[in-house]
């Protein structure tokens, strides 16, 4: 079975324009100028181009690379919850929040009750661990739907220390989140494993 191919070269407007431009430069005979334009203002109509083929092997590759590209995309969205998972544990540690602002200090009275107990001091929301040791891909990453997973606490004790945290207290510190910068890194990972993983099906190979 044959496929055709209409390949647009230009818009005999276009063409017209700029012979026009350039005859009146060269001064060449209106005469031949008039039959120049004709024949161009056919060329311009478009060239069809007809390829030999065999379409039940074009199917095949079209459904081969979709099954592949559905593939590579629940895998990339589980890799993008991972990575979003790492920068939230990250900043946080580094005791800054989604939108790398420094939390607001501990109160005094929360400072003394941590150097009485032998911790650190450090704006981390690190206290017994439990809360941010609890961001792990095997507890936090649920898949919530067709190419989409969702981020969360799920025992109660830790959803519930993180909510306090995020809206409750104040001052607030908002550590479960991502900014602009952060989605952007998220997408451009995603797109370079969506790539690698299409490239290593070698759909067209």
């Amino acid at each position: 079975m044959a496929v055709p191919i209409l390949l647009r070269i230009a818009t005999s407007l276009g063409i017209r324009k700029a012979i026009s431009k350039d005859t009146k430069k060269a001064e060449i005979p209106q005469g031949q100028v008039n039959k120049i334009k004709k024949g161009l203002g056919e060329f311009a109509k478009g060239i069809k181009i007809k390829t030999q083929t065999n379409s039940k092997e074009v199917i095949r590759k079209v459904d081969k690379f979709e099954s592949a590209l559905e593939r590579a995309i629940d895998k990339g969205v589980k890799q993008a919850g991972f990575q979003l998972l790492d920068i939230i544990r990250t900043k946080t540690q580094k005791g800054i929040d989604f939108n790398s602002k420094p939390f607001a200090p501990y109160s005094e009275g929360y400072l003394k009750r941590l150097q009485k107990e032998g911790k650190p001091t450090n704006v981390d929301l690190w206290y017994s661990g439990k809360m941010l040791g609890a961001l792990t891909p095997n507890q936090a990453l649920k898949k919530t739907g067709k190419h989409k997973i969702t981020l969360g606490f799920a025992r109660a004790e830790e959803r519930n220390k993180a909510l306090w945290n995020q809206v409750v207290n104040r001052p607030k510190r908002e550590f479960f989140g991502f900014n602009n910068t952060t989605e952007k890194i998220i997408n451009k990972s995603f797109n370079r494993f969506i790539e690698k993983e299409l490239k290593k099906a070698r759909i067209w190979a």
